[in-house]
């Protein structure tokens, strides 16, 4: 085995090499929180184990998770009838990779019921870590036959069991998402309290115009209870049934125009079917997306006592906005602040400070850009030139350094005579759900990458590497059949090539898996020229051997910011398969050259060799295992280790050919400034 295969090998075996801290109570509330605890398999953890199955050729394969001494089983290939149990004694302390190939030799494992149940002989374990170098669990494949798990096997396991980690990461991200939501009405408590105490009456409809909250306030006014008016239409409530058409008809142009009014009268009935003039007044407000009215109605009284209570009211208004878990800003007609919420503006200082300038004075004021006042005046202007509610996304750097996106809504209020006398605007933190949103999405990303890297990995060992290890098990067989030392010796020689091709293979296709998993590949400022000579003093004896001749011009773009090793690959690959396909009869002529554009590199790779007939391949080009000439080093591993290599960094890569006219290999190396 060579060198760099065996730190390969020895490297994925550390993965199970964590610092144990194992807390049996802190694994077991965190069973609980991700739902592992007393729930039947799922399909994502059934995808694993039957991964597992195919890379090992194993009828069975179990993942289990474990604490105070139980077992819960998330997948069962194999072994559909077992249930959930007690720990067995072998897995209490198994921290590491470990074979059995007979469990009736090993005194800790013969005798269990799960063994003696399922009839299982040979057993490969690989444990399960948490983020927090817990051992949540074990990945076991086993065989009710004798069977030996070879070096690979382990290595493959250890992978899906990365795998496990993965998803059970994915799993966390989407119950913190769950309590991020729960967590933005936990104001609305608050609120709630507020209404209850509140002299008016204060409540709540949705967009469509039905009763969701009712304070006792409205109960007074109107005489419906709040179980009474909960759920019913508001205008069927508190509006007389001769004005209904009038009322529908301007709630219909509210919801085509998206205008809430303020402050304007209507003539409201009673329970017992009595009228009155009442003062009414609209706000509306989006909760987790879904719009809301909150209405404030009380019976219309004598002017002197009005302005005496204007500031009774003007606070209770206040103290509900302030209490309202979102920004709220109100805006004169020339865009300046009249009121500022503390979820806009935590300093009360900086809230007072503010009132009178608009975002332009504050952004100088701050010391801040004035991108973000820009970009707000643009959408005021709107909202003030068309009379509808705008909406739009912004972001900032708080004071320590990080950046803080909001949702924004800015709603013009209208009068009575159909004006525009001011603005409202709303802001939602949207930071951590966006953040969430990221890391969901990446590691969506990286879980279909990896899956698909796994089958790739299991369709090798099915096919690549079957081929050579049938061959190696004939020639061991042959040669314990003979006693010929001559012979011997022939068939001995013969095991060499093919020992070296499965060697290759397998360094080949660890390292392509192992690309994805480098996330913190090192980049460096390249000369391309000297990279590319690296390649052909490697490739010197079968240049000179078919003449080939190079054009190589790197002058508008001689250097890329790229992982050292990933390029050495490129180049490598590329040029080695325009010697290896090189047209019988016309000495080879390969074309390297670069062109810069804006904030990339395309790299050229020309030749005039075989050729591949795209109409025929062209959905193949890229992928494991695929071969588009007869050649005895065809692996098809080359081509999709570059891809592999070029999009791990955000780059493409395409080709142009035809048979018999060579082909042209493109490749954007992207963020090159």
């Amino acid at each position: 085995m060579t060198p760099h295969l065996i730190e390969l090998q020895n490297n994925l075996i550390k993965m199970t090499e964590f610092p144990i801290n194992q807390d049996e109570a802190l694994l077991h509330a965190m069973l609980c929180d991700l739902e592992i605890l007393n729930t039947p398999p799922e399909a994502d953890f059934d995808q694993i184990a039957l991964l597992a199955q195919l890379l090992c050729d194993a009828p069975i394969a179990l993942i289990g998770f474990s604490a105070k001494d139980h077992v819960w089983f998330k997948s069962k290939k194999g072994l559909d009838g077992v249930i959930d149990s007690a720990m067995p004694p072998f897995l209490k302390d198994l921290d590491a990779v470990v074979v059995i190939e007979d469990v009736k030799m090993d005194h800790n494992v013969s005798g269990h019921p799960l063994i003696e149940k399922t009839g299982i002989t040979s057993m490969l374990i690989v444990p399960i870590w948490s983020l927090d170098a817990l051992r949540m669990g074990h990945i076991i494949v086993a065989d009710t036959n004798k069977k030996q798990f070879t070096e690979l096997h382990k290595q493959g396991l250890v992978l899906l069991a990365n795998q496990v980690t993965n998803l059970l990461k994915l799993r966390k991200l989407n119950h913190e998402s769950k309590k991020h939501a729960a967590l933005t009405n936990e104001g609305f408590g608050e609120v709630e309290k507020i209404f209850e105490n509140a002299v008016d009456a204060v409540y709540i409809v949705n967009e469509n115009g039905i009763v969701s909250s009712w304070n006792p306030g409205a109960m007074e006014i109107f005489g419906w209870t709040a179980e009474e008016a909960i759920g019913q239409q508001f205008h069927e409530l508190i509006i007389p049934e001769h004005k209904h058409a009038h009322f529908i008809k301007e709630r219909e142009k509210f919801a085509v125009e998206g205008l809430p009014k303020q402050a304007f009268n209507i003539v409201a009935k009673r329970k017992d079917g009595s009228e009155f003039h009442a003062n009414l007044g609209i706000s509306p407000t989006y909760v987790n997306g879904k719009l809301f009215y909150i209405i404030f109605t009380r019976e219309r009284i004598d002017r002197k006592i009005i302005s005496q209570e204007l500031g009774k009211q003007k606070s209770f208004y206040e103290n509900i906005l302030n209490k309202i878990p979102t920004d709220i800003a109100v805006f004169d007609m020339n865009h300046r602040y009249v009121f500022a919420n503390p979820w806009a503006i935590k300093d009360e200082n900086l809230r007072k400070k503010i009132i009178g300038m608009d975002d332009f004075e504050y952004a100088q004021f701050r010391g801040r850009d004035l991108t973000i006042a820009r970009n707000r005046r643009e959408q005021f202007l709107e909202a003030k030139q068309t009379g509808k509610v705008v909406k739009w996304e912004d972001s900032m750097k708080n004071p320590a350094g990080q950046v803080i996106t909001h949702l924004r809504r800015i709603f013009p209020i209208i009068d009575d005579e159909g004006n525009i006398n001011m603005f409202i605007g709303f802001g939602i933190d949207i930071t951590e759900r966006k953040t969430l949103e990221e890391k969901q999405s990446v590691m969506m990303k990286r879980l279909s990458v990896q899956n698909t890297q796994l089958l790739d990995f299991c369709n090798i060992v099915s096919h690549n590497l079957r081929g050579p290890l049938i061959n190696m098990a004939m020639l061991v067989e042959f040669i314990e059949e003979t006693d010929d030392l001559d012979e011997i010796k022939v068939l001995t020689s013969k095991l060499n090539p093919v020992i070296e091709s499965l060697n290759t293979t397998f360094n080949e296709l660890v390292e392509s898996i192992q690309v994805q998993q480098d996330l913190e590949v090192e980049t460096e400022n390249i000369n391309l020229q000297e990279y590319l000579q690296r390649t052909l003093d490697g490739l010197e004896v079968e240049i000179n051997k078919i003449g080939a001749v190079f054009k190589v011009n790197f002058e508008d773009a001689p250097t890329v910011n790229y992982p050292p090793k990933y390029l050495n690959s490129i180049f490598h690959n590329l040029v080695s398969n325009a010697l290896k396909y090189h047209a019988p009869g016309r000495p080879p002529v390969i074309e390297i050259s670069t062109r810069k554009n804006k904030d990339s590199v395309l790299l050229m790779v020309k030749d005039n060799g075989l050729g591949i007939d795209l109409n025929k391949h062209k959905d193949n080009i890229f992928k494991i295992g695929k071969v588009f000439h007869k050649h005895p080093n065809a692996k098809g591993l080359g081509l999709y280790m570059t891809k592999t290599q070029i999009e791990a960094m955000n780059g493409k890569i395409w080709v142009e050919s035809a048979p018999d006219a060579g082909a042209v290999f493109y490749i954007v190396f992207n963020n090159q400034h």
